[in-house]
């Protein structure tokens, strides 16, 4: 995981590149800068600043002897083998310079699984190389040059006042110096690339205007008519049921999943989908520094029922020459609910390596119990639920603290809980934010996270999200329970990506009941195409801001692969009533898991959830441009 930025300096535009602190939160275990001289009118300076994960800790820009360069801010869970005393950043940057054509550099990114933003300096050919990966799960922007001698900058996070836009996640880009004062840039898309919100393919006619937008650049943009990103998910089965529209009045809706759970059909697809999930969170568990691969208590012959932990007898605890020595005391004590007091005051550090953002609904529950399902039973885990503060109408009486902090996400939350395993030293962290706190770091910090986005709901999301990363509450479970906590999980699990693949949003259901099954059809499969323009770059650029990374199960490319291939009607049937027709096959697993209340919790977005929508202008469309992301100046 890094804090990437390249900038072009171009002509008489020499000046040094300044430091970012919102660049260096994101990586705060190493800071590197290295130049690349292309020529006496041009020349590039990488900054990586390093959030250290897994194997030997490696400074970046990576650099190797044949003067290839690479910034990489990813992670690889498939398609390329990283044994655990290896860095992937290293390893690939050892596979990307092995050969320098175009053919090579596509094959080896397109077989990648995991999230990743990268910039590549190719030295033998002068050319610069940068992408995301196709759900856009990591961030970057780019500032394009107006002028001959304007900087042209790629970056995590807006860094200074530069105007910025997020690069379209629809292929990778070169860049190849020329004689001409325009920058050229060539375009190898994703195979049957569309642009994201339109559905309307990538073509040379509109790739200017998709790419430019309404900006006068001084960059030329070309697609490349032979080459593409071959994309690692297979297209979305579009098939429509044979099935009556009419809705489906119900009385005991754990008596439908109990049904449908003793057809074979479907209990085959709930079963196959808890296996890719469990690998899913598994990988994205154990791949960091603290957590040996060699732990994990993971069956591939998984009942999904059981609840029961199994613990592991410190002498063969394999992170004994591993850890740091006072998350050693921790394991070698083995008790996961030791503390680390902050020497300044009574606030209590976490030892867990895992934080889930939890609010109690279906997506964050099922996560939660997949992460008991593989994590050692010694190991704490840390349930990140965040509230903000209630104002009732004046004429109402000023609520007590308890009521204060009553959301919906807090209630649904304590719920959820108390059906995860009993044996988990489970973490109940209530993040309370006063409408103070959240103006006060709006103001002068999260606005610049959330750039270029500007609307209420990337205000109202992204700010959630961000004070829930940030880890900082109140114990509100177990012996500790009242004492102020903050978590030091550098893993934040994230349910992101399950509504879109199992019509969970309140539109999927306004289109299946405008156009049937052919409209939900329709909208999910731009909900696929388009996660990467929506929030994951958002999400990415808040969570990371605290030296965390987010983590995202429900996009791990082969969990994505096979709901892809499954018929729409075993993901969701929007004939039964909200709380159940949504996300029923995610439902059902959640009954398998033995989470039979949160299964059936109906879906509630974050920003009404945590209330945070309702704080301060209960008037304002989601749509909208948001005044309080505006520079104050």
């Amino acid at each position: 995981m890094c804090g990437i930025c390249c900038v072009l300096l171009r002509g008489n535009n020499q000046d040094c590149v300044s430091a970012c602190t919102r660049l260096q939160n994101r990586g705060p275990d190493s800071s590197s800068q290295a130049d690349v001289i292309i020529d006496q009118q041009n020349h590039l300076v990488f900054t990586g600043h390093v959030l250290h994960m897994r194997g030997p800790l490696t400074p970046q820009p990576a650099r190797n002897k044949r003067g290839c360069c690479l910034l990489w801010n990813g992670e690889i869970f498939g398609g390329l083998q990283v044994s655990e005393e290896e860095n992937d950043t290293a390893l690939l940057l050892e596979k990307l310079s092995e050969k320098s054509d175009a053919e090579h550099i596509l094959s080896t990114l397109s077989k990648l699984h995991g999230p990743w933003a990268c910039i590549y300096w190719q030295e033998e050919k002068k050319t610069l190389w940068f992408g995301r990966d196709f759900f856009g799960r990591r961030s970057m922007c780019w500032h394009l040059p107006r002028t001959s001698e304007d900087s042209f900058i790629l970056t995590s996070v807006r860094q200074n006042t530069e105007e910025l836009r997020e690069v379209p996640s629809i292929g990778l880009y070169s860049v190849t110096w020329t004689q001409t004062d325009c920058l050229n840039v060539t375009v190898y898309s994703w195979t049957d690339a569309v642009w994201p919100g339109t559905m309307n393919l990538v073509t040379s006619d509109n790739l200017q205007s998709g790419l430019a937008g309404d900006i006068d650049c001084n960059v030329k943009f070309n697609l490349h008519s032979q080459y593409h990103l071959t994309r690692n998910i297979p297209p979305l089965n579009k098939s429509i049921p044979d099935l009556e529209l009419s809705k489906i009045m119900i009385n005991d809706p754990e008596s439908v999943i109990r049904n449908l759970l003793e057809d074979a059909s479907f209990c085959s697809c709930v079963h196959h989908l808890i296996h890719l999930l469990l690998q899913s969170v598994t990988v994205r568990v154990f791949n960091q520094i603290l957590l040996s691969q060699n732990e994990h208590k993971y069956d591939s012959d998984l009942k999904a029922t059981s609840n029961l932990s199994h613990h592991q007898p410190d002498d063969e605890n394999p992170l004994r020459d591993s850890v740091k020595p006072e998350i050693h005391k921790c394991l070698s004590d083995g008790l996961s609910d030791v503390r680390l007091r902050h020497p300044e005051g009574g606030v209590m550090r976490g030892c867990a390596k895992i934080a889930v953002l939890f609010s109690g609904g279906v997506d964050s529950a099922v996560l939660a119990a997949l992460v008991d399902k593989c994590l050692p039973s010694q190991e704490s885990v840390d349930l990140i639920n965040v509230a903000f503060e209630r104002t009732p109408p004046q004429k109402q009486r000023k609520p007590s603290e308890e009521e204060k902090w009553n959301v919906p996400d807090r209630q649904t939350g304590f719920q959820a809980l108390q059906e995860l395993n009993p044996d988990r030293k489970w973490n109940f962290v209530m993040v309370n934010v006063s409408i103070a706190e959240l103006q006060k770091q709006r103001s002068e910090h999260i606005r610049h996270l959330l750039y270029p986005l500007e609307t209420v709901l990337d205000d109202s999301i992204g700010c959630a999200v961000w004070f829930a990363a940030r880890g900082e509450g109140i114990l509100g479970n177990g012996e500790h329970a009242g004492i102020e906590y903050k978590s030091s999980a550098k893993v934040v699990l994230c349910g992101m990506g399950a509504d879109e693949q199992f019509a969970g949003y309140s539109r999927h259901r306004g289109k299946f009941e405008e156009s049937g099954w052919q409209g939900l059809v329709d909208e999910i499969n731009m909900e696929i195409q388009r996660i990467s323009a929506r929030n994951l770059g958002r999400d990415d650029r808040v969570i990371t801001d605290h030296g965390k990374e987010a983590r995202f199960p429900f996009l791990d490319e082969n969990v994505v692969s096979y709901l892809q291939t499954l018929p729409v009607q075993v993901k969701a049937n929007l004939c039964y009533p909200r709380g159940l027709g949504e996300k029923i096959l995610l439902r059902a697993c959640a009954v398998k898991l033995g989470l039979t209340k949160s299964a059936l919790f109906p879906k509630r977005a974050i920003q009404f959830g945590s209330r945070i929508a309702k704080t301060e202008n209960n008037k304002e469309k989601a749509s909208e441009k948001c005044a309080r992301l505006a520079d104050p100046t």
